[in-house]
């Protein structure tokens, strides 16, 4: 749009598409039955929901309105109350499951405005609208406003990525930066909290330092709770004797990575940030501070970026902690509040646009190398800036949300922090996993005095390993049990690569998450299939097609099944099985181990012969336990078994797998080791 007169004009929205009975034009015809259709929201930023919603649902909001409403819901994107009236932010899918066609409809970015897309899922005459959001911009006289790209794709037949064009183009648009190595490493916040002192982690350092042999982390990151307010960073409080730059230096010296939460964009209203700029904050119509929500316990409030000053302060506090503190990692949280509606300094820009400006005045001042996690960001403003993000809600000790030790007004929040949450949200934006970044399914949680039962804990090691994402821990290490510990050693390495969910377009909580591998012992999936329900349900594994017989070993049981028909499991409540599926071959064959969620993944060479197998296992650690084999060739007997090198005093055992023999084979792993096999 062009302003060609002599006053400026606002512009509200642009739409780039309208179409269906809802726009009184055109038709979004996805079959020529009438099978039920679905509608994949993607929520605004980090934490707001995320998932495939059928015409019965109402779209999950809060219902804690102006107290939770501005973290995560866009105040520009339609809140539709309506069965089967839907809308998402950037992206959205209307899909026909039954037939697997879809359209994929969105923006390629979110540089200059935030885009929403708008459906009504009726089968027969669905509605579409793609809204770019100008919110109330001033286009002066001879002055353009563009979109950001608009997209839409028809997929006649998607498979298990329909994502896979768009995200691919969201990257190429954005120039997405997607660093080759993942992260991992212990984070302070999901144990301590805001209480945390610097006693706590140097403490938990010296855990990590002394443990690099078992569980080799490679950073320490220190999260909220070492400023004296939130929006007063250069000053740590009292629990922090040494500061910032001290305890860095101390991560340093242990050959670890050093790594700093801050909140860039937001302050309490109690802050001396707040108290003496005043005029740095974003605005409502009333001339009041903008409310950024009830989060740090209070109404905290946003700062405008648009702000020259605010930019010069911006620049000090990343340049500060990066070059003066030490800090090359940098978990940057709440970022939303930069794009809040409201009165800004430069009214010329649209919300999307100053959160952007924000993001590039950080990395412009944390330089090219320094790793930036955003957290609670409106996610399209960000490709090519951050190299990780946030894709859920933050985890939790707790299964659903609660406040203060209260559950029940809280605990259908759909953005709020609980183990429930996190885990939906991280299968279901698998896919942008390498794309846009890495994506950060936030911490695993596997202490024994937690709410979560061990099937949760389980269920959320299993999301977060098949994810390949960022790893982080944020247990007091100094307490772990030697038990729990062994929940998280088998989930390293990560594998980088993401799992894909099959139901991605049919359940709002996906329940078949699978990864295809290929390697040293041949190709195979591992899955995870889950039960979120609150009660006990059964789950099926489909037979692969066109397999006679395949092998399912299952990780966290340890357990193994012949499979010539799809295989039932009853699970309890909450609670996932972790499963590798390969076609059975009438060959000597690797079939898993305890070793590695992956059940393969950590095998550098497998050479099979007729009456020996030579293998090596590469891990990067150390570690004790077995891998399963299986023998065709000597059906209907018992052989003798010789291991080289030997392992202890424990024997090779021997179990019937169908007309095979299956071994499990006991086996020490100095980081990597080569064992021989003999029968």
């Amino acid at each position: 749009m062009r302003n060609a007169g002599a006053q400026p004009f606002k512009v509200v929205r642009l739409n780039p598409l309208f179409v269906g009975p809802l726009h009184k034009g055109g038709a979004a015809q996805l079959s020529t039955g009438s099978n039920p259709l679905t509608f994949f929201s993607n929520g605004w930023q980090s934490w707001s929901f995320a998932g495939a919603l059928t015409a019965r649902r109402i779209q999950p909001y809060t219902a804690l309105g102006w107290l939770q409403g501005p973290p995560n819901h866009n105040p520009a994107t339609p809140a539709p109350e309506i069965r089967g009236q839907f809308s998402g932010d950037m992206f959205g899918v209307l899909a026909d499951p039954a037939e697997h066609s879809a359209i994929v409809a969105g923006f390629l970015s979110q540089r200059r405005q935030f885009g929403s897309i708008d459906t009504v899922v009726k089968p027969h005459s669905p509605s579409l609208r793609l809204r770019a959001q100008c919110d109330d911009v001033t286009v002066p006289p001879g002055a353009d406003l563009f979109t950001d790209w608009a997209y839409v794709q028809l997929l006649p037949q998607y498979d298990l990525d329909p994502l896979t064009e768009y995200a691919e183009a969201v990257g190429r648009e954005n120039a997405a930066r997607v660093p080759a190595r993942t992260p991992v490493g212990w984070c302070s916040w999901y144990t301590y909290f805001a209480n945390v002192t610097e006693a706590h982690v140097r403490a938990n350092l010296e855990q990590v330092a002394a443990g690099q042999d078992r569980l080799p982390l490679s950073l320490v990151q220190l999260d909220d709770g070492f400023e004296t307010e939130v929006g007063d960073w250069f000053t740590p409080n009292a629990k922090f004797p040494s500061g910032l730059r001290a305890l860095a230096q101390s991560i340093a010296g242990r050959g670890l990575t050093p790594g700093l939460w801050l909140a860039p964009f937001i302050a309490k209203p109690g802050s001396r940030l707040a108290h003496d700029h005043p005029d740095w904050f974003i605005r409502n119509p009333l001339g009041l501070p903008a409310n950024a929500g009830f989060v740090f316990n209070t109404f905290s409030r946003g700062l405008d970026v648009t702000h020259p000053d605010v930019q010069a302060h911006t620049r000090e506090l990343i340049s500060t902690a990066v070059n003066d503190w030490g800090y090359p990692y940098l978990k940057l949280d709440f970022l939303y509040a930069a794009a809040l509606p409201g009165v800004r300094h430069d009214p010329t820009r649209t919300r999307a646009q100053a959160l952007r400006l924000g993001l590039d005045l950080i990395r412009e001042a944390a330089g090219p190398d320094t790793f930036l996690l955003g957290c609670g960001c409106p996610l399209g403003a960000a490709v090519g800036v951050v190299d990780a993000m946030r894709i859920s809600a933050d985890v939790d000790p707790r299964w659903r949300p609660s406040f203060s030790g209260l559950s029940f007004p809280f605990r259908n929040e759909p953005a709020m922090p609980s183990a429930r949450s996190a885990i939906r949200n991280s299968i279901t934006r698998a896919p942008l996993h390498r794309r846009w970044w890495l994506n950060d399914p936030d911490c695993l949680l596997v202490r024994d005095d937690s709410r979560l039962s061990l099937d949760e804990v389980t269920a959320l090691a299993t999301v977060i390993a098949l994810t390949g994402g960022m790893f982080f821990i944020s247990d007091d290490l100094t307490k772990l049990s030697a038990e729990r510990r062994r929940l998280i050693e088998p989930l390293l390495p990560v594998l980088g690569r993401t799992a894909l969910a099959r139901d991605w377009l049919e359940k709002e909580m996906p329940e078949h998450f699978e990864l295809p591998m290929s390697g040293a012992v041949g190709d195979w999936a591992v899955i995870g299939l889950f039960n979120w329900d609150e009660k006990p349900a059964t789950r099926w594994l489909p037979h692969p097609a066109g397999e006679p017989a395949s092998h399912v070993h299952d990780f966290w049981q340890q357990t193994h099944t012949l499979a010539t028909a799809p295989v039932q499991y009853d699970l309890p409540p909450h609670s996932g099985r972790l499963l590798a599926v390969r076609p059975a071959l009438a060959a000597p064959q690797y079939l898993g181990s305890s070793l590695h969620f992956s059940q393969g993944g950590e095998v550098e060479a497998w050479e099979p012969g007729d009456h020996a197998a030579r293998l090596i296992i590469n891990l990067g650690r150390e570690a004790e336990g077995h891998v399963v084999l299986s023998l065709p060739d000597v059906a209907g007997r018992s052989p003798a078994v010789r291991v080289a090198p030997l392992v202890g005093d424990e024997a090779v055992s021997q179990f019937a797998i169908g007309d095979s023999l299956g071994l499990r084979v006991p086996v020490t792993i100095p980081r990597r080791a080569e064992f021989t096999v003999q029968w």
